[in-house]
């Protein structure tokens, strides 16, 4: 058990329709499935399709049943109002594990702490620090993958101008920036980097282009969209002025083919198959799970083999890649040998790296 974290999934206030996707009830709760009929239910903030974690989060649900023999459902919340009551009814289906990603944490621990008998997984951060006995959640860091994501930017910007579009001004989409920024300087200290803030609208993408329009007008030509769908925009706005992105959480390289660089991975397909698999074996625990780049659960789509910006890209940018990608390969090196501090702006905003960076503490 670690640290507990005050983050929450980048696209945790998206609003959709709610829609049960597929699947059966379980009956075992938080003993375990005791026959091979053991099942899940996947509550999520948000329709899929983001291109984000909800994405993400059903892969993993689908590895799980391709590896592991599990059955299950997907369950959209339709607002953030609403989210408590969905859980509730989910309950009532006795599905062994609910996965719930990104969703209003008070409305989580509420049902959670009034079914102790029914296990609940968090595949991606929550809001508090005590966490019933029947809840586990990931705590997935972003800041090291995200300072190679910049560290890429900066190496590839011709107007020595980079942007980021976030979701909200907190200390979760933060560690993303400010890692980003860092990177960016690291290759580029003659770089600026802008962020744009989206007062807290990640299921707008005509909101994300909007901004990183505003960006890309104002000189950028790399943008780093970490929204959730708003985040969509920023892909739409850099193929518009023939730009280049920089995707997150899931592997957006295909999304605008020859505009997204490469993309910072928030691996909760990862985090979702380790909570199916440890209810599934009887072995959940309660409480924090601390993971990152170290653990495999952030990273880079060059790390899954992505080549399509090298396939799709313009032949005076993908000419920069193999320098790039040595470079990368040397700082990621540095990072997980404890040589490379990056500024950590959720759980150590006060560092140095931070500081040199004009985080106040």
């Amino acid at each position: 058990m670690s640290r507990p974290r005050l983050a929450r999934a980048t696209g945790a206030l998206a609003l959709v329709a709610m829609l049960s996707l597929a699947g059966c009830g379980g009956s075992q709760g938080a003993s375990g499935s005791s026959d091979d009929s053991f099942t899940y239910a996947l509550v999520t903030p948000g329709a899929a399709g983001d291109g984000g974690f909800i994405d993400s989060a059903i892969a993993g649900t689908k590895r799980a049943e391709k590896e592991l023999g599990v059955t299950g459902r997907v369950v959209e919340a339709e607002s953030v109002s609403q989210q408590e009551s969905v859980l509730r009814s989910t309950v009532a289906t006795h599905p062994d594990i609910i996965l719930a990603p990104g969703l209003d944490p008070d409305s989580l621990l509420a049902v959670a702490t009034e079914n102790p008998d029914q296990l609940f997984g968090v595949p991606s951060d929550i809001l508090t620090e005590d966490l019933p006995d029947n809840v586990q959640a990931f705590s997935i860091d972003m800041h090291e993958a995200s300072f190679l994501g910049g560290y890429i930017a900066g190496s590839m910007t011709e107007t020595h101008k980079v942007g980021a579009v976030l979701g909200i001004d907190n200390p979760g989409l933060n560690q993303f920036y400010y890692g980003f920024k860092q990177g960016v300087l690291e290759a580029c200290p003659e770089c600026t980097v802008t962020p744009s803030y989206l007062n807290g609208e990640f299921s707008d993408p005509a909101v994300g282009q909007e901004a990183a329009l505003s960006l890309y007008q104002g000189g950028a030509d790399i943008i780093y969209g970490v929204a959730g769908l708003s985040g969509q925009g920023v892909l739409t706005a850099a193929k518009q002025q023939g730009a280049y992105a920089i995707g997150v959480d899931s592997d957006q390289d295909a999304d605008a083919p020859g505009t997204v660089i490469t993309s910072v991975m928030k691996r909760v397909d990862t985090s979702t198959f380790n909570l199916i698999e440890s209810a599934k074996k009887d072995e959940f625990k309660s409480g924090f799970v601390a993971a990152g780049m170290a653990d495999g659960v952030s990273g880079l789509s060059w790390d899954d083999g992505s080549t399509v910006f090298a396939d799709e890209g313009p032949e005076a940018m993908t000419a920069k890649l193999p320098e790039t990608e040595k470079d990368v390969d040397a700082l990621r090196k540095k990072i997980l040998d404890g040589d490379l501090e990056v500024c950590d702006a959720l759980n150590d905003p006060s560092s140095a790296a931070c500081s040199d960076l004009g985080l106040a503490g």
